[in-house]
């Protein structure tokens, strides 16, 4: 029964809302509490692959801001293609403030950031 509940929750459309909003107050607890030390160690553990000559050698860190922040990435630029050829951003009126937030989102940081 446990199963067929957690299938049902992961169907529906705010559950991922829901687990980035759960993942980041267990982040905010872990930060402001003992375990912070415990934290910061697992993130610099040293994770090796290795095939042949060829070796990758980098702390948790890393590959989590290199590799796992690529594909989170890919992913959401997968679903604004999908959206904007299928979805809610098909009809180009819809699509206006979106984009100006999209432009402001990178424009706005980065003059932030000259002006330092």
């Amino acid at each position: 029964m446990p199963i067929q509940a957690i299938r049902e929750f992961l169907q529906k459309e705010s559950a991922s809302g829901l687990l980035i909003i759960g993942a980041a107050l267990l982040a905010i607890i872990v930060v402001n509490t003992s375990l912070a030390s415990l934290y910061d160690n697992l993130l610099g553990t040293p994770v090796a692959i290795q095939v042949d000559a060829l070796l990758i050698h980098k702390p948790l860190l890393l590959w989590i801001n290199d590799g796992l922040m690529a594909v989170f990435f890919f992913l959401v630029g997968l679903e604004i293609k999908r959206e904007v050829l299928d979805g809610e951003l098909s009809d180009p009126s819809r699509i206006v403030l979106p984009a100006i937030a999209a432009i402001g989102g990178m424009v706005v940081p980065a003059t932030y950031n000259l002006t330092r």
